[in-house]
């Protein structure tokens, strides 16, 4: 399976790679609705002339950088195919929802990331770069999913289930948790689908 698009051990170039670090940064510091291509330069040594040679547009170069981020993150969470699926199935899916320092770790970066993320969102059915770059990201992430179940279950790990149904089912949980936990006070949302999730969908999924 291809990984997104800004994997950060691909072929980015080192000026177009730190243009995409200093947008991850610009939109943590300002958000999205205040963020300029003049603040993501203020990130960087370069200028906003340049931002623009290599960049058409804010959308494209937001758009590089969530395949980015989502591959950062990727690298970060998952073991790859020589691990343990149910263990990386686990982790993965903890990580989703709290973050790379898992259920216990600090989240505070994890929810103000996914706060501005759903800003960005919100603009995807209008705007097609913002609509294909959020659909290969799900993609890729729906069928990572897939294959580290369709993997336990030919190692004799998993029950076999619909491995793209499971990895769907999962990933609207997850989506629809953080959606709650950034847009209302329901801090308990995110702990809540997580234990449901291995109760109803991870524990049953053992042979």
């Amino acid at each position: 399976m291809d990984g997104p698009t800004g994997d950060p051990a691909g072929e980015l170039s080192e000026t177009r790679r730190e243009l995409i670090e200093a947008t991850r940064d610009a939109m943590c510091k300002h958000g999205f609705a205040d963020l300029t291509m003049q603040a993501i330069a203020d990130e960087s040594e370069k200028s906003k002339a340049a931002l623009h040679y290599h960049f058409d547009t804010k959308a494209e170069l937001l758009a590089e950088t969530l395949s980015y981020l989502l591959a950062e993150f990727i690298e970060e969470v998952d073991t790859g195919p020589r691990g343990d699926p149910e263990a990386r199935l686990r982790a993965l899916t903890e990580a989703q929802l709290f973050g790379p320092g898992g259920r216990d770790g600090d989240s505070s970066d994890h929810w103000e990331y996914h706060a501005m993320l759903i800003e960005i969102q919100s603009h995807a059915p209008h705007d097609e770069t913002f609509e294909q770059q959020f659909t290969a990201n799900y993609e890729y992430v729906r069928g990572l999913y897939a294959d580290i179940i369709r993997n336990g279950i030919e190692q004799g790990v998993f029950e076999p289930v619909d491995p793209d149904r499971t990895a769907a089912h999962i990933l609207a949980a997850i989506k629809g948790a953080r959606v709650h936990h950034v847009t209302t006070e329901r801090e308990d949302v995110a702990p809540t689908v997580y234990d449901a999730l291995v109760e109803q969908v991870l524990d049953p999924l053992r042979a």
